[in-house]
């Protein structure tokens, strides 16, 4: 069992890692530095995290990182930075603490520890998505906490009982293996508002647009009638089978319709009549929402860039009427 004691450390390690990366590197070089805690046999080489250089860089980033991972909207962006950082710091990690093993057990520690840090982190990123669309801004500092607390409860296992730290991430994975397409979709719905609000930024903003099998979708079920307005969006829990995806919603007079791809097979779900469009100002994301006649309520995450736009619909949407392609 001891000679496997490292794989086990290294799972935890990942773990951790995955979820908060700083505040994982300054609590076990707190431990060290003031010996409350004896080095395991597993980590010939973690008194480097002692070190007073390392302890004021992760100090530093783990305060910053308390505070944004409490505001809304904020922590998603935060998250989405972190994709490459924190799985790259859990490999370094396992990197520096088993570099007196086996070159090939090291890698295969490294490579383990970068896995379970990018599977944890994605978990992360995808709840923190999930809860933003909240309407209150409480359940982002609760869950915010609830994770410090979960983090401290980890390094806990992972200093003094790292084999059941290591069954508890074997169940993490074992459930993350049925999360992962949701899991995904949740990151790409992120990456691509991220890319958004970059693009924004540089001016790089393009008009929305239909692909060929859209149009000819338009075609068929509209009889010509010519969309007035596209936006880009990511759907939420509001179109069931569909939350996360990203495409395009079409409003034509007082119908809509939104496009976007399942399993690479064309989606497009009706969304009847709506009454009204309002829009819900947001930090880093706003929100369209199709209000409709019988007080259902669509809500969309509208991609940076078409606010102003949206906006304008908005306050003309109730007089707007059907555009029907002219005849010959």
């Amino acid at each position: 069992m001891e000679t496997l004691l490292p794989l086990a450390s290294a799972l935890g390690l990942g773990m951790l890692a995955g979820a908060r990366l700083y505040a994982t590197v300054l609590a076990v070089g707190l431990l060290l530095r003031f010996q409350w805690i004896s080095l395991s046999s597993a980590w010939p080489h973690a008194s480097v995290l002692a070190d007073t250089r390392v302890l004021i860089v992760a100090g530093a980033a783990c305060v910053i990182e308390f505070v944004a991972d409490k505001i809304p909207w904020v922590d998603s962006f935060w998250d989405s930075v972190h994709t490459f950082i924190r799985p790259v710091g859990a490999a370094l990690l396992a990197s520096s603490l088993f570099s007196s093993l086996d070159p090939v057990y090291q890698v295969l520690l490294i490579l383990l520890a970068g896995g379970v840090a990018l599977s944890g982190h994605s978990a992360k990123a995808a709840t923190r998505l999930a809860v933003n669309h909240s309407p209150e801004p409480f359940s982002n500092v609760a869950v915010s906490l609830g994770e410090d607390a979960a983090v401290a409860g980890g390094l806990y296992l992972l200093v003094k009982h790292p084999w059941i730290m290591a069954g508890v991430v074997l169940a993490f994975l074992s459930l993350f293996v049925w999360l992962a397409p949701k899991v995904y979709r949740a990151l790409r719905a992120e990456w691509t508002a991220l890319g958004a609000l970059l693009g924004k930024w540089s001016g790089g903003v393009r008009p929305p647009r239909l692909d060929p099998a859209e149009e000819q979708w338009l075609a068929e079920r509209w009889r010509g009638r010519i969309p007035r307005q596209l936006f880009d969006v990511i759907a939420t829990a509001g179109l069931r089978g569909l939350r996360n995806r990203v495409g395009v919603l079409c409003l034509a007079g007082r119908e809509a319709v939104f496009f976007t791809r399942k399993w690479g097979r064309l989606v497009a779900r009706e969304i009847g009549q709506p009454a009204a469009v309002e829009i819900e100002d947001g930090m880093l994301v706003d929100m369209l929402v199709l209000v409709l006649a019988d007080g259902g309520r669509k809500r969309f995450d509208l991609l940076a860039g078409q606010l102003e736009r949206a906006r304008e619909v908005s306050k003309r949407f109730p007089s707007l009427e059907p555009a029907t392609a002219p005849e010959g």
